[in-house]
């Protein structure tokens, strides 16, 4: 018999706080215009080097993003969601775990401030979840994975970071933007458009509605971005998205990876008990 889970509990600490998060969008700086030089060579010089960073500007980098996506195989991760409202409050859900990439399986301790509290393992077909709230508290229990949907704008569902993963490869348009420090260490930064397939990627029925009449009500792509930090060694190593409804909503999500190539030990709850997963949504 399927159990459903504490309902506040499955509320705070699980899918949905109800709004969406912050996180101002990335900008890259315009390059300066050549002056011309009075010298053939001068021009040629200035010409190529136009051309040359003009093509730069217009190459759609994915395949660099895409590269780094695929080569992860294990890391330590540390999660950030951040949502709220234009002039009201904000939530932060932030969480640190480990994850193996290749054999999806990994670990999560996650809290929603002083509200929430709670453990997550992640194999292949499961979502382990034990927890505490102010109210109450629950033991092991699971959930398929593949039936747990999202439901709100950049909140993968059951913070599940390989979700994050598939929504940045759906992103387009990447350029290059600049050299910054991740972690203590030197990282380029690429920056793409999240599609409107990214943001409704394994969205419930009523969730994917809402979102199609917010594109509607906008009178096109909804505002939203993906950016990308690569290192020397190609290694991804961290991961923003955002989106800013300008007076309205807002809402980040950002994972780093550290630790890479290091085990990630795994330890499967042995009693938790099967839970509904109509109810984490």
């Amino acid at each position: 018999m399927h159990r459903a889970l504490p309902s506040t509990l499955v509320c705070v600490a699980l899918l949905t706080v109800g709004c969406a998060a912050r996180g101002p969008a990335g900008t890259a700086a315009t390059p300066a215009a050549s002056t011309t030089s009075t010298t053939s060579t001068t021009s040629t010089t200035t010409a190529t080097a136009t051309a040359a960073a003009t093509a730069t500007a217009n190459v759609d980098h994915l395949r660099t993003v895409r590269a780094a996506v695929e080569g992860l195989t294990t890391a330590r991760t540390a999660y950030r969601w951040e949502v709220g409202q234009t002039g009201g409050s904000t939530y932060a859900l932030t969480g640190e775990g480990g994850h193996d990439f290749a054999r999806r399986r990994g670990t999560f301790a996650v809290g929603l401030e002083d509200v929430a509290r709670f453990d997550q393992v992640f194999t292949p077909e499961r979502l382990y979840v034990r927890g505490t709230t102010t109210k109450e508290s629950v033991d092991w229990m699971y959930v398929d994975r593949a039936e747990i949907k999202a439901e709100r704008l950049l909140k993968a569902p059951g913070n599940d970071p390989e979700f994050l993963m598939r929504q940045v490869l759906l992103g387009e348009r990447y350029r290059q933007l600049a050299v910054e420090d991740v972690a203590g260490a030197p990282a380029t930064r690429y920056q793409g458009a999240l599609t409107h397939a990214a943001l409704t990627l394994g969205m419930s029925a009523d969730a994917r509605k809402k979102v199609d009449q917010v594109r509607d009500m906008l009178g096109g792509p909804i505002p939203a971005t993906a950016d990308v930090w690569i290192d020397r060694r190609g290694r991804l190593v961290r991961v923003r998205l955002q989106m800013d409804l300008e007076g309205l909503l807002k809402s980040t999500t950002t994972l780093t990876l550290t630790a890479q190539g290091e085990p990630v030990k795994v330890r499967v709850p042995a009693d938790a008990v099967e839970a509904d997963a109509s109810s984490l949504v």
